[in-house]
């Protein structure tokens, strides 16, 4: 997919750092290269891996802003807040590069829920912040076509522990647990889940 032309918004990559040592930076760096090639012809080679110098002693949550150029990082302590209750929203939002302006995205979010799970034309696809995955007879399955395809996600799918699905609204009543996925979450499963429709 290539990145429409239009006067884009920064990309932004988010990464986790554990005492110092950057996550799978492996799958971050192919992301991060593909964003450049793709919304900002950039074809020279910036390795994260050399310019990133996370603190030692906590896990951090790393930003990495972006154009050709890397144009800010931060170092931010990593506190994981608590998500058990989700809306389901139906949007044709597009995400498929991960914008610093989340202005739609975050239109979407409903008060009085953790997060929401996005349904786009009649699939689920990812919460405002991560992908998502579901056990369904005894086998994880993950959306198909995801908004934002996470490294995460990549990482797991490449391993087999995750499946690719087709998945709607109605996979949500054959689940037997839910669980949601990012850089900094990993692979986390939500006890005592609660999800319903707007």
């Amino acid at each position: 997919m290539k990145c429409a032309p239009k006067s884009i918004s920064p990309a932004f990559e988010t990464i986790k750092a554990d005492d110092g040592v950057l996550q799978h930076i492996s799958y971050h760096q192919a992301r991060f290269d593909k964003t450049r090639q793709e919304c900002y012809g950039s074809v020279d080679k910036i390795s994260l891996s050399s310019v990133l110098m996370p603190p030692k002693g906590l896990t951090c949550r790393v930003r990495v802003e972006y154009t050709d150029a890397i144009l800010h990082v931060a170092y931010i302590p990593y506190l994981p807040r608590p998500i058990n209750s989700f809306c389901i929203v139906e949007s044709h939002i597009e995400y498929a590069y991960k914008w610093s302006d989340r202005t739609q995205i975050n239109a979407l979010l409903v008060d009085g829920y953790d997060d929401i799970i996005i349904v786009k034309n009649g699939f689920l696809r990812d919460t405002s912040i991560a992908n998502i995955a579901l056990l369904i007879d005894g086998r994880w399955m993950t959306p198909k076509e995801p908004l934002l395809k996470g490294v995460t996600r990549q990482r797991l799918v490449d391993s087999g522990f995750l499946q690719v699905a087709n998945l709607t609204s109605e996979s949500l009543q054959k689940m037997e647990k839910f669980a949601i996925i990012n850089a900094l979450i990993g692979f986390k499963i939500i006890e005592n889940v609660y999800i319903t429709r707007k």
